[in-house]
Parts: C-alpha cells; sequence; structure tokens
C-alpha cells in the first residue's frame, strides 16, 4: 500500500472520529462543545504525532514557534477529556482497513512477545511502581504484549498490563480471542507462552502456532534418544482425579495428565468428568554445532518440515527489533505522563505512529 493510501485511510479515520466524538469523551455534553486551537481533531493528531521531546517542545514543534502557540497547561486540559479508548479505536482501525494480508505460503505470519515500557517516577502508583529494597528509590514499569505481523511489519494488537503481577498467557489468550483475523494462521512465540491453555485455545480457534519449549521444566515430554527429532504426540488432559482416570495417568504419564484445580485450562471446568485432546507435535532441530531448540507446533510435518519451523522460528525477531524501533524511534521511551489513561494514549498514539510510518 502507498504511503499516500495508508495516509489518507488514518485521516479518514480521524475525521470520522472527529464528527462524533462522543463515545470517546469523558463529558461528552461538554467537552469541545465550543471552537478552540485545540479541536479534538487537533489533539488527535498532536498526539500521534508526538515524538520524544518534552511536552512543551512537542508543543511548539507543532506550531512552528508562533506567537500564539497554545500553552502546556491548555493541551494538558483539552487531553484529560479524550479517554484513551479513542486511540485504542483509530488504531484498531487502522489495522483493520490497512490490511494487505501479505503471506507466507498462504499462511499469515504472526509473532508475540512482550516487553517493559518505562513510566516517569511516580511512587504513588501502586500498580506501577516498584521497589526492590529500601535502599532504592523505585521505578514503575508497565508491561506491553503484542501480535506483530511478519510479513507486512505492522503491529495487529496489544495488551498493556501493570508488570506487577502482569500475565502474558491471559494477554496472549486476550488477543487471541479479539481477534477477527480469518484463514490460515501461524503464530510464533518464544518460551513463556508455553502451556497447554494457550495450545487449546489456538487449537479452539483453529490457529496454528510454532512455540518454542523451555528444555529444563514446563510441559514436560518424553525425549527421543537422538539429537534431532520430529515426534507427532496427543496428550489428553483431565481434571478429575479417580481411580480410573489416575490409573490411566500410571499406565500411560506422556499421553494423559491431571490438572491441578488452581492450574488455568479453561476448557475444562473443576471436576468436569471429561477429558480433552491436545495434538501437535514436539520437534527439536540443530541451530548450531552444540546448540538446539524444541518447538511445540500443530502445522503439518509434510509441509512444514523441521527446516521450514526453523527458518519461521528465526523470523519472530522481526518483533523483537520492532520494539526497539517503536521505543527509540518512534519514541515510546519517552513517555509524558504520569496518569494512567494519558499513558495508554501514547502507548496506541506510538503504534499508529509506528504502523503509518513503516
Amino acid at each position: 500500500m502507498k504511503p499516500t493510501e495508508v495516509k489518507e485511510i488514518l485521516s479518514h479515520i480521524i475525521s470520522s472520529l472527529s464528527d462524533d466524538p462522543s463515545e470517546f469523551l469523558h463529558n461528552p455534553s461538554k467537552d469541545f462543545t465550543r471552537n478552540r486551537k485545540l479541536s479534538f481533531k487537533t489533539i488527535i493528531k498532536m498526539m500521534i504525532g508526538m515524538g520524544g521531546n518534552s511536552l512543551c517542545k512537542e508543543i511548539y514543534d507543532w506550531f512552528n514557534y508562533a506567537e500564539d502557540t497554545a500553552s502546556v497547561s491548555a493541551f494538558v486540559q483539552q487531553r484529560k477529556k479524550i479517554s484513551s479508548k479513542a486511540m485504542e479505536y483509530i488504531f484498531r482501525e487502522m489495522v483493520k482497513q490497512c490490511d494487505e494480508k501479505i503471506l507466507f505460503k498462504e499462511y499469515r505470519l504472526l509473532a508475540v512477545d512482550g516487553s517493559d515500557i518505562r513510566l516517569p517516577k511516580n511512587k504513588n502508583d501502586d500498580n506501577s511502581h516498584i521497589k526492590n529494597d529500601d535502599n532504592t528509590k523505585g521505578y514503575n514499569l508497565l508491561h506491553l504484549d503484542a501480535m506483530y505481523d511478519l510479513m507486512q511489519h505492522i503491529y495487529v494488537d496489544a495488551s498493556i498490563q501493570s508488570k506487577k503481577g502482569m500475565n502474558e498467557h491471559k494477554a496472549l489468550v486476550s488477543m487471541i480471542e479479539k481477534s477477527e483475523t480469518t484463514g490460515n494462521v501461524i503464530v510464533i512465540a518464544d518460551r513463556g507462552y508455553e502451556s497447554f491453555n494457550n495450545i487449546a485455545h489456538f487449537q479452539e480457534k483453529n490457529w496454528n502456532y510454532i512455540i518454542r519449549s523451555k528444555e529444563s521444566y514446563g510441559i514436560k515430554y518424553e525425549i527421543p534418544d537422538s539429537d534431532e527429532f520430529d515426534k507427532e504426540t496427543t496428550i489428553t488432559l483431565t481434571r478429575r482425579k479417580t481411580k480410573d482416570t489416575m490409573a490411566l495417568i500410571k499406565e500411560n504419564p506422556d499421553r494423559y495428565r491431571w490438572i491441578q484445580p488452581h492450574t488455568t485450562f479453561d476448557y475444562l471446568l473443576p471436576r468436569e468428568n471429561k477429558m480433552y485432546d491436545l495434538k501437535f507435535r514436539i520437534v527439536r532441530f540443530k541451530i548450531s554445532d552444540t546448540t538446539y531448540e524444541t518447538v511445540f507446533t500443530n502445522l503439518p510435518a509434510n509441509e512444514f518440515p523441521a527446516e521450514v519451523l526453523k527458518e519461521l522460528y528465526k523470523m519472530r525477531w522481526g518483533i523483537e527489533t520492532s520494539f526497539k524501533e517503536l521505543k527509540y524511534d518512534v519514541g515510546l521511551a519517552s513517555i509524558h505522563s504520569k496518569k494512567q489513561d494519558f499513558i495508554l494514549q501514547e502507548i496506541f498514539s506510538k503504534l499508529i505512529m509506528y504502523n503509518f510510518a513503516v
């Protein structure tokens, strides 16, 4: 898609939203009802175009250092009227309308990963403030989990959590469930996303996946004698701890697994009298003279042998690179506020700008 076409789409989304922004205003009966220099549309455009400089410099740059440049206070007052949901809406609409559906062997490639976002220090924010010991001043972090299209080089979804008590598994499940993507999909994920529940959500969504396995712990599996292997397996899960199920587990521990009550698995209720099958391949391949990697996948072996899986997994590095670009080229490393709604505004603004600038 040409840059002019992307710009036209983004401008149209912003204009359409500006025509009736009431859904995204905190007080729609009063907010932006009078004509001002800092209109709803202007604030939205300024937020998306804002870089990593101080807020004062960003505002002066926007108004070309004119004598009647709006003050920082005026900008903040106008910005305060807008919900962060406005930026999230623009981000999602832009992703939807700019989708070029660039495929790899007729599959859409999506990488999933997470990255911490450093915030301005705010010891009063219990959700994000972290203090390792009494002798340190502490710092503030949020955690961004993102879904990234490796062929289009754009972010297609994002989940933002407090660093305290963050759960990347919940973030992934949320993005899977919200996605309207249809057709063949392959999600590529690093260690840390390995779980029965995540695999089950992919299976129920009819999505394919490649998830790097933890070799020392995580999902336990029988390791063949060879250094490299490609093994199809079925794991049957149950929450019932009866004589019959315990007998099955004892006879075939690699096939049958009992899920403890505190373990998250969304497709078996506590004490529910049924079983759930997970079917996938466990593939181990060599990446250097002395190093091997193991992945879980439900891709067919005839179309995706180990060498192709290795190639696909290497492509996951695209999301790692994108995080660096998002933070340091687009400016996500320089958040301009301590207020939660303002922070969310800026995160989604930067995601919009990243996708626009690709």
